[in-house]
């Protein structure tokens, strides 16, 4: 899990929520999960040496050049995703698990192929589209009694202050619903829970939806059938919400007074970018190919709209008594610029008689830590100043590089196609032991006709992290949760060659 050092943990206590910006919306934004066409799939990815695929245009341009007809192409993907969650320390030892499904537009594009006169020039294609590059939408579940209250995180947020320093997402909040309170109107806040420490249920509910694409346009061209290169100007947006329902309950009554309380909080976020990719494609042989490509960072433009409510119970004197208080709707508007990355890859095509295929590997380089934050573009405020500056500190400190590598092959036997691909994901944090990743498998089958063609593929992620649903200065006080993420994508691509 991240650790963040004393001081910012003061600040981000001390701050009233006006913005929402965290190091995951950075992350969001910055890992690639490409859920395009199925022939892409069922090889992990590994196609940037190769070309002649749709999908190609996010990956290497270059491979744009490659297409000999003009065609287009759509796909549907069905996620299915589940996610274990565990609370730990909970005396229930439970695990939860939910699972999800989701069928979303992974890709529809088309690519119009065009022959030079020139002699040198075999191609000169363009291609315009839309590919999704990663998709939100999961469910977390747990609970279990552990020690601990999140009235603890409102009383750190509040030690000291008058009631107008207070803010109005956390601890204004918890106490105008009567969670926290101030007896001797002195700053020093209290709750009903004594040390802090005790025993109670604890559940939240996370939702989250939404994903990340991209429309491009690309152009590519073939030079005497030995060397391609291309360019793709995309224009990635974002769409991604999030719901948290956390709450606290005493029914054994550990904790005299205090019944429960809910704490809730609604996230939103929407934005457009750019980025510019360039490629090419080296063939040493007819059969032997090279491919390399580089990503410019996406520069983002992103509007949050974050709100939060709490309700608190308790029972006095055998009087049962429920207080709510609702936050209004904070809206910022901030950038972001993503990571660059650079990728090389080798393709060999074989043939055995009537069998042909392809295999292919790759390597893609991410400098995670190359992301950046920009709060301060429409604002004058000293805080949003500093915690940007904060922001891009811890960036520069938990982010780093990571090498991700691919490889698949497609075994073709007239008109039918069989792949298989894996994929070895790194972390994008300089601690890899802050997020658990795990190889990815893919396996596909292809119908190819002269003028149409029919894909599949199947594809199964997984990985493991951890989380806290609110922080404390004494992080080791927290409660912690153990999240295992398992999804399997089912692929679906119809082309059509014009």
């Amino acid at each position: 899990m991240m650790r963040l050092t004393f001081i910012l943990s003061l600040i981000i206590l001390s701050l009233s929520y006006t913005s929402a910006q965290t190091l995951d919306d950075a992350l969001r934004l910055s890992i690639h999960n490409y859920n395009s066409t199925a022939r892409f799939a069922g090889v992990s990815g590994a196609f940037s040496p190769l070309g002649a695929d749709i999908s190609i245009a996010s990956i290497n341009p270059a491979g744009i050049a490659e297409f000999r007809k003009s065609e287009i192409t759509a796909t549907i993907n069905s996620f299915n995703t589940e996610n274990s969650a565990d609370l730990l320390d909970s005396q229930e030892g439970l695990v939860t698990s939910f699972s999800q499904s989701k069928v979303g537009l992974g890709n529809i594009a088309a690519v119009f192929h065009y022959d030079p006169p020139a002699f040198n020039t075999r191609t000169f294609n363009l291609a315009i589209g839309y590919n999704q590059i990663a998709n939100y939408n999961e469910t977390i579940e747990y609970g279990g009694t552990t020690s601990g209250t999140i009235l603890q995180r409102f009383l750190e947020q509040a030690e000291g202050r008058t009631l107008n320093e207070l803010g109005d997402f956390e601890a204004g909040l918890a106490f105008d619903a009567m969670a926290i309170f101030d007896p001797e109107e002195d700053g020093t806040y209290l709750s009903d829970f004594i040390t802090l420490a005790e025993r109670v249920e604890k559940s939240e509910v996370i939702e989250r939806t939404g994903s990340l694409n991209e429309v491009f346009i690309s152009i590519g061209s073939n030079i005497k059938n030995k060397f391609s290169w291309g360019a793709t100007l995309g224009f990635p947006f974002a769409s991604f919400s999030e719901s948290k329902r956390y709450s606290e309950t005493d029914p054994n009554d550990a904790v005299e007074f205090f019944d429960d309380i809910g704490f809730n909080q609604n996230l939103s976020t929407s934005g457009v970018g750019f980025n510019l990719k360039l490629g090419l494609i080296y063939k040493v042989t007819p059969r032997l190919r090279l491919g390399a490509a580089i990503h410019t960072k996406s520069f983002f433009l992103l509007t949050d709209e974050f709100d939060t409510d709490i309700s608190y119970s308790f029972t006095e004197d055998g009087v049962g008594q429920n207080f709510t208080a609702e936050s209004p709707t904070s809206e910022f508007e901030y950038q972001i610029s993503g990571p660059w990355r650079a990728l090389a890859g080798l393709g060999y095509l074989y043939s055995f008689g009537d069998i042909k295929g392809f295999v292919s590997g790759e390597i893609e380089y991410v400098k995670y830590n190359s992301a950046s934050f920009n709060l301060t573009e429409n604002s004058t405020d000293p805080l949003d100043q500093f915690f940007e500056d904060d922001l891009n500190d811890d960036v520069d400190f938990f982010f780093g590089s990571a090498v991700n590598i691919r490889a698949g092959t497609e075994l073709a036997y007239k008109m039918v196609r069989a792949r298989l691909g894996v994929a070895l994901p790194s972390s994008p944090f300089s601690d890899p032991t802050i997020i658990e990743v795990s190889p990815s498998y893919s396996a596909g089958l292809g119908y190819r006709a002269n003028r149409y063609y029919v894909d599949a593929a199947y594809t199964v992620r997984s990985f493991g992290t951890n989380y806290s649903p609110y922080r404390l200065i004494d992080r080791d006080t927290e409660p912690f949760i153990d999240i295992d993420n398992n999804r399997s994508i089912i692929t679906l691509t119809l082309g059509y060659k014009l």
